[in-house]
C-alpha cells in the first residue's frame, strides 16, 4: 500500500461544498473551507461550469497530487431524485479533477456510517436538527483547538465543514486500518456498514 501524505473530505453539495484538509500522519486538521454555488436562478450548465473552476481552484491553492487521498460523502437517500443528481454532478466534479492532478480517490463514506462509528449514534433515526447538532458536538469535542487556530469558530454556523471533517476522522480510521492490514485502500472504503440499518436505534449524542 503506498504511504499518503494528505486527506481532502468532502461534503458536496449544490449550495456550498464544505472540505477538510488532514495530515495521514498526524491525524490533523491543516486547513478548511467552502465552495460556494451559484444561486438557483443561475441556469443549471453555468453554475456547474463555475463550480468545476472554484473547485479546481480549491485543489491547486492546496497543492494537491500524487500521495493525496480525496474522499466524499456518499448520497444517502433518493427521496428527491432529480436534486440527489445534481449533488452527484458536483461530487463527480471533485472526484474527476482530483484524479486528474493524481489524486487517489478510494470511494466515498456514507453519512450514516459516520454518524454510527464516529459520533456513536444508535436506533431509530432522529429529527436533522438533532443530529446536526450531535455531529457539531462531536466535532468541537474532538477538533475544537485546532479550529479554532484556524479561525474557526461557532460551528453551528459551519454546518457544511463540520460534516466534512466528520468524513475525514472516518476516512482516516479506513485508512490507518488499509496500512495496518496492508489491504488495498479501495478495499475498505467498498465495504458497505455491517450493521442492520433497520436495527438501528439512534439517539441524540452527548459528548462529556
Amino acid at each position: 500500500m503506498p504511504s499518503f501524505r494528505r486527506l481532502l473530505s468532502v461534503d458536496p453539495s449544490l449550495t456550498c461544498s464544505g472540505w477538510a484538509l488532514f495530515s495521514v500522519n498526524e491525524g490533523a486538521i491543516k486547513a478548511v473551507g467552502k465552495v460556494r454555488a451559484e444561486k438557483p436562478t443561475v441556469p443549471m450548465a453555468v453554475r456547474m461550469e463555475k463550480l468545476q473552476s472554484s473547485i479546481g481552484r480549491v485543489l491547486e491553492t492546496l497543492g494537491l497530487g500524487e500521495g493525496d487521498v480525496l474522499v466524499c460523502e456518499a448520497p444517502t437517500t433518493m427521496k428527491d431524485p432529480h436534486n440527489a443528481i445534481k449533488v452527484e454532478q458536483v461530487r463527480g466534479l471533485f472526484e474527476s479533477l482530483s484524479r486528474e492532478r493524481g489524486v487517489t480517490v478510494p470511494g466515498r463514506i456514507n453519512p450514516r456510517t459516520v454518524q454510527y462509528e464516529v459520533m456513536g449514534l444508535r436506533g431509530k433515526q432522529v429529527s436533522r436538527p438533532e443530529v446536526k447538532a450531535a455531529a457539531v458536538r462531536t466535532v468541537d469535542f474532538l477538533y475544537a483547538e485546532q479550529l479554532k487556530s484556524l479561525g474557526l469558530s461557532e460551528l453551528e454556523k459551519h454546518q457544511d465543514i463540520v460534516d466534512a471533517v466528520l468524513i475525514g476522522r472516518l476516512a482516516l480510521l479506513h485508512i490507518e486500518a488499509a496500512r495496518a492490514s496492508q489491504a488495498p485502500l479501495e478495499s475498505l472504503f467498498g465495504v458497505q456498514a455491517r450493521q442492520d440499518r433497520r436495527s438501528w436505534r439512534v439517539r441524540s449524542c452527548s459528548v462529556s
